[in-house]
């Protein structure tokens, strides 16, 4: 079973976006849901629901935050936070897993639940526990046994998971999961039919909306709005006049939602004190027509800058999970120095921005809307880039980067320690260009096939098997290297889809069958 990022992390990288204000979750401890949840014996469910932008995240934040204050060794808090953009955090299975982690690093007795379904001898669990139905068997066995006198589960942007099962997990949590009067669940998403339908009705749930709570929201997004333009003051040397009027002017155009304060404020870090007013003047109320705003203003440049900021845009509408810097070219086929890059990032920064190295998008509505309508109209009018290309640019990068003992350790029975020791001496940098490609170029391929990109089957067909027939034992040597051989389950499944699609056999497909026929017989986790 391989565990998703630390939710610890995930944390910490939210929090590093901005800055945690206190305004931001004080009025929701007047309200008396949120009262009867926390300090009630009969509500063991509360919702926070809200639009996009609204702020649920940070409240979530905040909240955790004060639990893990007040909390003594009676009390155990853990949490999830999902990310549609990132596929190691948006699915039932990663926020079990997460939620398990976060238990075993509170409470000895889960840790002990956990390594009784272990193995030792074989390294591995003694059944499949890849299924998020056995995974929340387990998990409720863990809070069963948890010596603590109350637990919370926070799980935050639900609207963020894949679908397929969802409705299946919110009603398990109704059947069982508030069986426990210990246990206290806390759930935060924008208004979807599929999460209403399926939560609980009745006394033991409660709701917050976030929507119905207009004023305490636009009070907390003043302080908000406060802090940024004295961040902006700092640097530009408003003068109180000015940033009197700056704040004024922002209260009335952000209508309530951080996310267009967020996205503005940053904007206005290049625009000279004498013109920011008028800057703020122009711009359109409301997220999407902001968003239109700026789309538009990127097909405005010169036509080889404007390409490259299209192409990062598809790019990140593709990719599986937010991409270190050093992965971009690797999958969007255009070779980017850090300089480039940067810039780049800088001037689609209403819809991507830089984060701990990592290319990501501001927010999940960034990537709603660039996956819309009006936005793929727009996207459209540039050279196609798709599932097929960004597969066959990831076939290409490792092409060039993978070789045999790719970072000379000569013995093929070397340690984890000398492998660490050659990564230290500069290894490290060589296995990260290529990480994303190595690991995902099959579900690129896959993507490609259903969609019916790249021409037909065989042709598909034929530009694996020349990577096969050259690189197969370097791939799965690389994916070694970097502890991600689990990662060849998925890319073998992929290459026998490849083949039972083309109704073609060759020798190398032949060999992709049996190489899965034998991963599959050898125990893994």
């Amino acid at each position: 079973m391989q565990l998703p990022e630390d939710p610890f992390f995930v944390k910490n990288r939210l929090c590093a976006r901005d800055k945690l204000l206190p305004q931001l979750k004080d009025w929701i401890h007047g309200d008396r849901a949120y009262t009867d949840w926390h300090d009630g014996e009969k509500v063991n469910l509360l919702h926070i629901r809200g639009g996009a932008g609204k702020g649920k995240t940070m409240l979530s934040i905040g909240l955790i935050e004060q639990l893990l204050k007040r909390r003594d060794d009676s009390t155990i808090v853990a949490y999830f936070f999902c990310q549609d953009a990132d596929a190691g955090l948006n699915t039932i299975q990663a926020i079990i897993k997460g939620l398990m982690l976060r238990l075993m690093e509170e409470d000895a007795e889960a840790k002990r639940v956990l390594r009784g379904y272990w193995d030792s001898p074989k390294n591995c669990f003694h059944w499949d526990v890849t299924s998020w139905r056995v995974l929340w068997d387990i998990f409720m066995k863990m809070t069963d046994l948890c010596k603590a006198r109350r637990i919370y589960v926070v799980i935050d942007a639900l609207d963020e998971c894949r679908q397929d099962g969802l409705g299946e997990l919110l009603k398990l949590i109704d059947r069982t999961g508030l069986g426990d009067s210990r246990v206290k669940w806390l759930l935060t998403s924008r208004p979807l039919d599929n999460i209403e339908r399926n939560l609980p009705i009745g006394l033991a749930r409660k709701l917050v909306s976030l929507d119905l709570n207009l004023d305490h929201v636009a009070n907390a997004v003043r302080a908000y709005i406060r802090a940024k333009v004295a961040e902006l003051d700092q640097d530009q040397d408003y003068g109180l006049p000015l940033r009197q009027a700056v704040e004024e002017m922002l209260v009335q155009k952000a209508e309530g939602t951080f996310l267009w304060v967020s996205i503005v404020c940053k904007r206005l870090e290049d625009v000279p004190a004498d013109e920011v007013l008028a800057e703020i003047e122009g711009l359109p109320l409301g997220l999407h027509a902001l968003y239109d705003r700026v789309l538009r203003q990127l097909g405005e440049g010169r036509s080889r800058r404007v390409e490259r900021c299209m192409r990062l845009l598809k790019v990140m509408l593709l990719v599986y999970r937010p991409m270190q810097a050093s992965e971009v070219a690797s999958v969007a086929g255009v070779e980017y120095t850090g300089d480039t890059l940067h810039s780049l990032t800088d001037q689609c920064a209403s819809f991507v921005r830089r984060q701990d190295g990592k290319i990501e998008f501001v927010h999940q509505s960034a990537r709603d809307y660039l996956s819309g309508e009006i936005a793929q109209a727009v996207l459209g009018r540039y050279a196609p880039y798709g599932h097929y290309q960004a597969a066959m640019a990831c076939l290409d990068s490792l092409s060039l980067v993978l070789k045999p003992d790719l970072l000379g350790l000569e013995r093929p029975d070397a340690t984890r320690a000398a492998v660490a020791r050659v990564k230290d001496a500069g290894g490290a940098a060589v296995l990260a260009s290529v990480e994303y490609a190595a690991a995902f170029w099959t579900g690129h391929l896959v993507a490609a096939m259903e969609r019916g990109e790249g021409g037909d089957a065989s042709g598909i067909q034929d530009d694996v098997q020349a990577f096969l027939q050259t690189r197969l034992l370097e791939w799965l040597e690389y994916l070694s290297l970097v502890d991600s051989l689990s990662e060849a389950a998925t890319g073998l499944r992929a290459m026998e889809a490849v083949v039972q699609v083309s109704g073609s056999y060759n020798e190398s497909s032949t060999t992709v069958h049996k190489l899965t026929r034998v991963y599959y017989r050898r125990p893994h986790c």
